[in-house]
């Protein structure tokens, strides 16, 4: 189950999972696929995927690569509405 993320640098025409595994240098079936690729900073090409902790490991040594940052999970505040 991926559980960090991860920040790569991809041209918006290949801003896939399959590229960003490349970029990453990791396996493509250690991105969460369901996730995708999603864009952080257009202008600067920045995307984020989710990855596994273990394969992400080295990768943030690859140009055009940042993290492994934190995934928590978002929940509610306080008591729910009625």
């Amino acid at each position: 189950m991926p559980d960090v993320m991860m920040t790569v640098e991809l041209d918006p025409e290949a801003a896939t999972v399959a590229k960003a595994a490349e970029r990453l240098g990791v396996a493509q079936e250690q991105i969460d696929a369901e996730f995708g690729v999603v864009s952080i900073d257009p202008e600067q090409n920045l995307y984020t995927v989710l990855v596994d902790e273990q394969a992400a490991a080295g990768a943030s040594d690859r140009p055009g690569v940042e993290g492994p940052f934190s995934n928590p999970r978002i929940e509610p505040f306080g008591p729910p509405r009625p």
